[in-house]
Formats: structure tokens, C-alpha cells, sequence
């Protein structure tokens, strides 16, 4: 998780611990560029706005260094509608506005989750 703000990675740690997930987290958009290429996490939940290197960026930079098939999904206090268009064009698997339903986010991850493991292993139909 790319985060910067430290009350809501905290809560987004614990609500994804306590669903069974192991959580690395990164404060700015650099760190978590480099976190994501030193452990190619299973799916990374990206704040748009962040320092260093905004949450856009860091998606299109996965993208030119061939990370790209690590689902992405954005979460933003910004309420813009054209940021939705903007994911979707760099491929995000999910995007959610804060304060964002916690059951929701949590039920969009494990069916990302879901889909790109059977991507990898599960057999043609």
C-alpha cells in the first residue's frame, strides 16, 4: 500500500491484517516504486496524490518496467470524475474515493486477487 497519510495506512494495515493479508507500506510514491520492484507484491492500493512521485506516475512507471501485470487500485480523497477515466487508461483494477466503504474495497480485492491468480494458473475452460 502507497499511502501518506499515516491515520488512514494505519487503518487500511489493520483492516487488511485482520482480513489475512500481509501489508508493506510506503509513505511516498518513490518508496513505493522501489518496494514494488524489490517484491513484486500481489496487488498494490495506490494513493493518487503523494509526494515525491504522484500515484499516476508510479502506475506508468510498473508499466514501462514491466510490472504491469501487478493489479493496481487507486484511492483518492479527490472527488473529480475525469481521475476514474485517468485509471482506468493506465489499467487500474479498482478505484475508490475516501471515505470509502471498507467491506466494498476488501470484497474488490479479493476478487482481483481471485482473477489474476487464475490468470497465471488456473485451466482453459
Amino acid at each position: 500500500m502507497v499511502e501518506d497519510d499515516k491515520k488512514v495506512a494505519a487503518g487500511l494495515r489493520i483492516r487488511l491484517q485482520e482480513a489475512g493479508y500481509e501489508v508493506l507500506t510506503a509513505a511516498d510514491g518513490l518508496k513505493g516504486l522501489n518496494a514494488a520492484i524489490d517484491t513484486s507484491p500481489d496487488l498494490i492500493l495506490l494513493d493518487l496524490s503523494l509526494p515525491r512521485v504522484a500515484g499516476f506516475e508510479v502506475a506508468e512507471r510498473l508499466k514501462t518496467l514491466g510490472l504491469d501485470t501487478i493489479p493496481i487500485m487507486f484511492i483518492t480523497a479527490s472527488t473529480k470524475p475525469e481521475l476514474w477515466k485517468l485509471a482506468q487508461e493506465v489499467g487500474a483494477a479498482g478505484f475508490f474515493e475516501k471515505p470509502y466503504d471498507g467491506e466494498k474495497l476488501l470484497g474488490a480485492i479479493s476478487r482481483t486477487l481471485e482473477r489474476s491468480t487464475c490468470l497465471s494458473s488456473c485451466p482453459a475452460s
